[in-house]
């Protein structure tokens, strides 16, 4: 069996089905999987060749292509919720008590972070560095324990998570949920991986979408086509807080012939 390497952000529900049910043995894989803490980490390694295929929020493509040279390429874009919430210490009742705070993020400059950044300028705080300022700790846990120990007073945090930190008394300001209307949730590579690896890449989508089809109780027929309007809106919204220099125009970030030939496959 071949093997790939796949760094993804918490449990993969897909992942699961495809040891269950062997689907990735159907296709002759072995798929030896990581729970990144933190997508510099995550995208750092894939770009040094520790991992072949990252599940990662495609505003992390952005900004690694733009400003680290990389030539990352996104090759699944499948309809999801970001289900993130903008959750904050019990003192904070409103944006403007964030005024000077600082906010516990993975990164800085990508991921969930950007539509964070839309919603302080919502809020009325637009500078970062003098309306707020903040600190990467990295994934969803350590955000967490940051603001519970409060090092930080907020940050973005799972809805399920979040739940479970407003009954124990902290406060839900706010949602990036309401900001997307066609969210992505997506998958990347190096370019010259995809195009070195084409049928591995393929075997490995075909797995990933027959779990897709699995756990949506759908046919594979009605599999949802690439993503490219969820694509382009994050990209607009990286865009309007001004972290995103070139077009919004997805195609220089993304194929979507080998999510075509997977599903054609199935």
């Amino acid at each position: 069996m071949d093997r790939i390497r796949v760094s993804t952000f918490g449990r993969s529900r897909n992942h699961d089905i495809c040891v269950r049910d062997g689907l990735y043995a159907a296709v002759d894989i072995e798929v030896e999987v990581d729970v990144t803490q933190s997508s510099k980490s995550q995208m750092s390694r894939l770009r040094d060749g520790v991992w072949d295929i990252v599940h990662t929020n495609a505003d992390n493509v952005y900004w690694w292509n733009e400003d680290n040279g990389t030539d990352f390429l996104i090759v699944l874009a499948m309809p999801g919720q970001p289900n993130q919430d903008f959750i904050v210490r019990p003192e904070i009742t409103s944006y403007e008590d964030l005024r000077g705070r600082a906010i516990a993020v993975d990164a800085s400059e990508s991921g969930f972070v950007t539509p964070l950044r839309l919603l302080l300028k919502q809020g009325g705080l637009a500078a970062e560095g003098n309306d707020y300022t903040f600190l990467e700790v990295g994934a969803t846990q350590q955000r967490i324990d940051s603001i519970k120990a409060g090092e930080t007073f907020g940050g973005m945090i799972g809805s399920e998570q979040a739940a479970a930190m407003v009954a124990d008394g902290f406060r839900r300001l706010d949602t990036i949920n309401r900001l997307y209307t066609k969210y992505s949730g997506t998958a990347a590579t190096r370019r010259d991986w995809a195009a070195s690896h084409a049928d591995l890449l393929l075997r490995y989508l075909r797995a990933y979408l027959r779990a897709a089809a699995v756990a949506d109780g759908i046919g594979r027929d009605q599999l949802p086509p690439f993503g490219w309007d969820g694509l382009r809106e994050m990209m607009a919204m990286r865009k309007d807080v001004g972290l995103l220099r070139g077009e919004v125009e997805p195609l220089r970030f993304a194929d979507d012939s080998y999510y075509k030939q997977a599903v054609e496959s199935l």
